[in-house]
């Protein structure tokens, strides 16, 4: 059972779908049978249609499919009665039916439907009493769908554990970063700087991973949470992955320094402050008046004197603003998260 659920989890498998699909399937061809309805088992694949991977994907994709099987079943009537129960009425009826669709972007609808009106075509008959039929057993069909997947297991403890392991990654790289750019100056510092820059390409290929796991598992949070706004775990992600942008441009800089002059010093130390003070609720208000002091510090230095030195200033120089730039990302992000949210996801950690 163990090595069954990895392999579920390993090919991305949702158990918890098939379930429902199977048992819901069932249900609403016994109910449909239980009505005395003809062509029962069409609410089966109704069902099998209409449970999708969220709740809210569900319900869009329910609505989408009421509404072209409206459609349908007008068009269906006006053609069946002005040409006759024939296959090339049904053709005529797929060609308005299907251009509609797309025009109308309701393209969910068109199989199921066309299978419906299927059976109008093989009973020759549209009479108030079978349109009555096949609207019960869409309904049947779409409902026990939806009511299935009102039950969504929540994964709001996944998202917080990327969280994590997402914070974790930045302090990794940025201490990194703090070591790198404190070296004593050397032979061929060119070289070993870019050599050993490159060790921060596995840490940021792991971020880039969990972000991308965020990313997904925020996204299907949110649509499986009707009730309540749980947009912030999107907002939260999207704003590291500005900041991961940020952090491959640093690592890019690291690379262009031939020499690493005492101006370092400061920038390897406020590295430093960032690691000890990144998380979550941080504002970044006290970063950046720290950043504001190193760049006025920098300013007071006496003039480069060799190319060499200009150079590598300079470079020091673009690493400070990419920093400003990653402090300005997240203090944007809490300025613009709103009261509610703050109460909601903060309330235990303020």
């Amino acid at each position: 059972m163990k090595k069954l659920s990895e392999s579920f989890s390993k090919n991305n498998i949702n158990f918890i779908k098939i379930i429902k699909i199977a048992a819901g399937s069932s249900i609403a061809i016994l109910i449909a049978d239980l009505l005395g309805l003809s062509y029962s088992a069409s609410a089966g694949i109704i069902t099998l249609l209409s449970i999708q991977d969220t709740k809210r994907e569900t319900l869009v994709v329910a609505g989408k499919r009421l509404l072209a099987f409206l459609s349908a079943i007008i068009i269906a009537y006006v053609l069946f009665q002005s040409f006759g129960y024939y296959t090339i009425t049904f053709g005529a009826f797929l060609l308005v039916f299907v251009t509609g669709s797309y025009l109308f972007r309701i393209p969910d609808g068109i199989a199921m439907c066309s299978v419906l009106v299927t059976h109008f075509l093989i009973e020759k008959n549209m009479e108030a009493a079978f349109i009555g039929n096949e609207i019960m057993i869409m309904l049947i069909g779409t409902l026990t769908g939806v009511l299935l997947n009102l039950y969504m297991p929540g994964n709001t403890r996944m998202v917080k554990a990327d969280m994590h392991l997402i914070e974790e990654d930045i302090r990794t790289i940025l201490g990194e970063m703090s070591a790198l750019i404190s070296r004593e100056r050397m032979p061929l510092v060119n070289e070993s700087i870019c050599k050993d820059a490159h060790i921060l390409d596995k840490e940021l290929d792991s971020l880039d991973i969990h972000l991308k796991a965020a990313m997904s598992r925020a996204y299907e949070n949110m649509n499986n949470t009707l009730l309540s706004d749980t947009r912030y775990y999107l907002q939260y992600v999207t704003m590291r992955r500005n900041q991961y942008d940020i952090l491959s441009h640093i690592k890019e800089q690291l690379c262009l320094l031939t020499a690493v002059p005492r101006q370092a010093a400061p920038i390897s130390l406020f590295l430093k402050n960032i690691v000890e003070q990144f998380h979550e609720y941080n504002n970044a208000e006290g970063l950046l008046a720290e950043l504001e002091q190193i760049k006025s510090g920098f300013r007071a230095e006496p003039n480069p004197v060799t190319r060499e030195e200009f150079e590598n200033r300079a470079v020091l120089y673009l690493i400070l603003y990419d920093l400003e730039t990653f402090l300005n990302i997240k203090r944007n992000f809490v300025n613009n998260i709103s009261l509610n949210q703050i109460e909601t996801f903060w309330k235990d950690n303020i």
